[in-house]
């Protein structure tokens, strides 16, 4: 089994960013002076270094250089680079902050990814974020602790919440109404939330 495909943006990140043995890690584009502030060292540099006044020389980091006048974002760039070597589960920092229209871009990636059969954990502050779609999780967290549920991209049908304060069976969620903000966990229970048709974006309190 691989391991986790770390990414790091420009963007704001607020904790130290946790790297296990054998993830693979990339820096995209501003994010590299993120890492380079805690010594880490990047696999992969790439973006259009818009964010970095020098590029940095490092033995044994693959850089990839774009142009600015592109369709894509740095951080998309850096899943496909991820994505194209085998990897499906992402922990993305410092995509949040900072641009709103890039912070927004970042979680339409979480959509993106899932139809493409991966997983992204978009990491802000205090929220992990992540999509599901057409599918059951089963999630782990302490009492008390804060979890929302939305419809992302269309309405979702056939929503389920089991083991949180404020459950549901089989209703709609639709996108122009947020009925699932600001639920939490209840004390020794785990959440399973499904979907039967449509994709939910799931922000749960870390």
């Amino acid at each position: 089994m691989m391991g986790r495909c770390v990414i790091v943006g420009a963007g704001e990140v607020y904790s130290r960013v946790s790297v296990m043995p054998g993830d693979f890690v990339i820096a995209a584009d501003g994010g590299y002076m993120h890492l380079n502030k805690m010594g880490i060292v990047p696999d992969v540099l790439i973006g259009d270094f818009d964010s970095i006044s020098e590029i940095p020389d490092l033995e044994g980091v693959e850089i990839i250089r774009h142009k600015v006048e592109k369709d894509e974002t740095d951080m998309y760039l850096a899943y496909k680079i991820g994505a194209d070597r085998g990897f499906d589960k992402f922990y993305v920092y410092g995509g949040v902050g900072g641009r709103e229209d890039h912070t927004f871009a970042n979680y339409c990636l979480l959509l993106g990814a899932i139809e493409e059969g991966n997983r992204v954990f978009l990491m802000a502050e205090k929220h992990k974020s992540f999509v599901i779609k057409n599918e059951k999780v089963k999630i782990k967290s302490d009492a008390g602790k804060g979890i929302s549920v939305f419809a992302f991209g269309s309405d979702a049908e056939g929503v389920s919440i089991k083991g949180l304060k404020y459950e549901a069976e089989n209703i709609t969620l639709k996108c122009s109404y947020p009925l699932g903000v600001s639920n939490s966990f209840k004390e020794n229970s785990d959440a399973e939330i499904s979907v039967l048709n449509g994709a939910l974006l799931i922000m749960q309190e870390i």
